[in-house]
């Protein structure tokens, strides 16, 4: 189960990381709120029939879990997908992409405070071998030199605020994946996401105006939903049944690694030697939570069921 669990939350990250390079295809004929929405509505069909497939929804949700599915739904998916979109407004793609590696310690800390979880030593050397590494890969492209200035305050502030509410969102579902399957899981925390997506896309949608390419744009959606929102997530929870919110802190940083690999292989960017060195950071602070003995995982669901909602 361990090992599944680690296999499962590297896959979700790989996954994430390559997902930027197809927001960057789908959103240069779709507005980002939209792209959004519609990658969230294509996992949400794909969840329901899976789910109808599999003979429909197996637990039931008093109102303690649906707040809390709410909460991570709205304010820990939704929230910072838009706040991402509008600090882009006032920010660079340069400074988004620095303050994004604040996220593994907002999950350390709101592991903590939430969960009254012990970080331990290789969660603490795989976030810093992690964040050093990330930070050679993001600095290779940006210099960071506007990161502190003025006329980008708020914008940066707006950045920063996205980074946090992502670290809050395994904390506040790592007690709900220890009782109820994955894949009801996602599906109902996505379905409270759209509260939010849904007047966003709206909005959006009453000002634009069609692009030449956005049938390809559909299709680059279509794969967002179906590879990005729903396999990534999907994958993503279900390693929270067998490890802890704060073990999955350091696998986040393999973001930065798969968007490199990504544009390598498909745009022809050749990772310099500094982000070769980032990538060697990263993985090596992986191996410091995946070899130690110690490593922290969930012991009370040592012994659960076989992670079926893993495999669609």
């Amino acid at each position: 189960m361990r090992a599944r669990g680690f296999a499962l939350i590297i896959a979700a990250n790989l996954i994430g990381g390559l997902t930027y390079l197809g927001q960057k295809q789908a959103m240069e004929a779709l507005p980002p709120g939209i792209v959004t929405f519609l990658r969230n509505l294509v996992a949400i069909v794909a969840m329901a029939l899976l789910l109808a497939a599999r003979g429909g929804f197996r637990s039931r949700y008093d109102r303690a879990a649906l707040t809390r599915l709410c909460v991570a739904g709205v304010l820990a998916f939704a929230m910072p997908l838009w706040l991402g979109t509008l600090g882009l407004r006032w920010s660079t793609a340069g400074n988004a992409s620095i303050l994004i590696l604040l996220e593994p310690g907002a999950i350390l800390v709101f592991s903590v405070l939430l969960l009254k979880e012990r970080i331990g030593r290789p969660q603490q050397l795989g976030v810093a071998f992690g964040m050093a590494g990330a930070l050679f890969i993001v600095l290779d492209h940006t210099s960071g030199s506007d990161l502190l200035a003025g006329g980008m305050l708020l914008g940066n502030s707006l950045l920063l605020l996205h980074a946090v509410l992502w670290g809050l969102y395994s904390p506040v579902m790592k007690p709900l994946a220890d009782k109820h399957p994955a894949l009801e899981l996602t599906l109902l925390s996505m379905l409270f996401s759209m509260l939010l997506l849904t007047p966003i896309a709206g909005v959006e949608w009453l000002s634009y105006e069609h692009l030449p390419g956005w049938e390809t744009a559909l299709l680059w959606v279509a794969g967002l939903g179906l590879i990005g929102s729903f396999l990534g997530t999907l994958w993503w929870n279900a390693s929270l049944k067998v490890l802890r919110a704060s073990t999955i802190a350091p696998f986040v940083l393999l973001q930065p690694l798969a968007g490199l690999l990504g544009d390598w292989l498909v745009r022809d960017e050749v990772p310099t030697r500094a982000a070769w060195t980032g990538a060697g950071l990263i993985v090596t602070g992986l191996l410091c939570v995946l070899v130690s003995p110690r490593a922290p995982v969930d012991k009370r669901n040592d012994a659960a069921p076989p992670l079926e909602d893993a495999a669609p």
